[in-house]
């Protein structure tokens, strides 16, 4: 269970971390979107420009009223794409302004974070080290005590401990079952108090065993 626990904190340190990668991308992100926009509303602009500049021409070489109407027309339209696409670039270059602002934001709380996560992993990763040993030398201990009962009932217990989240070995509570209560019968719990028998609850299937202390 401590083990658990230690990787459990591992993982929101490392959650945390994460998160604030994912948003510092995110933010980087959004800024190079932003920039490709501009750079198609450059290349837009530009065009219109050239259209104003063609329109210009022309009319230096029109020759009737009907060419300088057509053409002042052309013009004027061109001229009114371009001013609303340099109002368009001229927002979204305060757009690009204020997303790189969140970016570098972003990019200090990742970087803040990461730093103050430094110590803390260096402390779970040696809690882990010692959870890890800890439990090492537990099953060590168990596989040695294991060894000492006998196969038939090794095999019952590690089936029941693995289909049970409750108790498996319970101890006698008077004349009976210390887990589901049931009645036990005499000559049944004279043998197990005496040591000569490991028996099962017949009611909830667990092991019983007789307690001195608690009778």
């Amino acid at each position: 269970h401590r083990l658990a626990g230690v990787l459990a904190q591992l993982v929101a340190v490392y959650t945390a971390a994460a998160e604030g990668a994912r948003a510092a991308e995110a933010a980087r992100q959004a800024v190079a979107e932003a920039q490709r926009r501009r750079q198609d509303l450059e290349l837009k602009i530009e065009n219109y420009r050239k259209l104003e500049e063609r329109g210009k021409a022309r009319l230096e070489q029109v020759r009737s009223s009907r060419e300088l109407a057509a053409v002042t027309t052309e013009l004027d339209l061109a001229r009114s794409v371009l001013q609303k696409e340099e109002a368009d670039w001229i927002r979204l270059a305060d757009t690009i302004a204020g997303l790189e602002v969140q970016a570098r934001d972003a990019d200090r709380r990742l970087e803040q974070l990461k730093q103050a996560q430094t110590v803390t992993r260096q402390e779970l990763m040696e809690k882990l080290a010692a959870a890890e040993a800890e439990r090492n030398a537990a099953r060590a201990e168990r596989e040695r005590a294991a060894r000492e009962v006998e196969r038939a009932l090794r095999t019952r217990y590690e089936r029941l401990r693995t289909s049970r989240r409750s108790r498996v070995v319970v101890a006698l509570a008077g004349a009976a079952c210390g887990a589901c209560y049931t009645t036990v019968p005499l000559n049944r719990r004279v043998q197990i108090r005496a040591g000569v028998l490991i028996d099962c609850c017949e009611s909830c299937g667990v092991i019983l065993y007789a307690d001195d202390a608690g009778e």
